[in-house]
């Protein structure tokens, strides 16, 4: 139960070092077997496959612009009302809590902000320009390398693009997870007594005794 809860809340953390490992997959392009449906391919098909996996591309670098605006504006105004609410609270180990869930909120939402502008950065379009063009016209099996290599690239390139945008999903969703259970504490941590106000110092002329 603790590791399915683990992996539900932190597995997002993971999606650097697992869409590193699916880069890798263009190292051995011929044999990897996740390539063979590329390769077994016409020509013809394998084009028209280049050119939907682009069209897909523009599709997820769209969603990560939308999330990564959602998690910038979350970070700014989750910021300023988790400083309001922790001001507002006593010393108590419910404010401890508060303060942790707060802090991981902030976490989730900061590491989703990184993931989502990390997937903005310009990307290469693979099937495209004159090079490839000449490649693909001069036939044989220089084309039919040609063409498989960037229907591979675009492949991986769109699955890092898709695990990017789903680690960004679910971080958002923790980081209000972790924001609403701090609210709930919130209401039932005691709250800072208002300040006692200085004495007064008294003026006037003191009769002596």
């Amino acid at each position: 139960m603790i590791r399915v809860l683990w992996s539900y809340l932190f597995d997002a953390f993971r999606t650097p070092l697992v869409n590193r490992r699916i880069a890798k997959r263009l190292q051995s392009l011929d044999s990897h077997e996740s390539f063979s449906d590329i390769r077994s391919l016409s020509d013809d098909d394998i084009k028209k496959y280049v050119d939907s996996e682009w069209t897909r591309a523009k599709e997820l670098d769209d969603k990560l612009s939308k999330l990564t605006a959602s998690l910038s504006i979350a970070l700014t105004v989750g910021g300023a009302v988790a400083k309001t609410i922790v001001d507002g609270l006593a010393a108590s180990q419910i404010k401890i809590a508060v303060l942790t869930l707060l802090f991981l909120s902030m976490v989730f939402f900061l590491y989703g902000a990184i993931l989502g502008f990390r997937g903005l950065r310009p990307k290469p379009r693979f099937g495209y320009g004159a090079k490839f063009m000449n490649a693909v016209e001069a036939g044989g099996e220089g084309a039919r390398k040609t063409l498989n290599e960037a229907a591979a690239s675009f492949e991986v390139l769109n699955m890092i693009r898709a695990n990017e945008a789903s680690a960004a999903i679910d971080l958002i969703r923790n980081g209000i997870i972790f924001f609403a259970v701090a609210m709930a504490l919130s209401f039932v941590a005691p709250p800072k007594s208002p300040d006692a106000h200085p004495a007064l110092p008294r003026t006037g002329v003191q009769s002596t005794p």
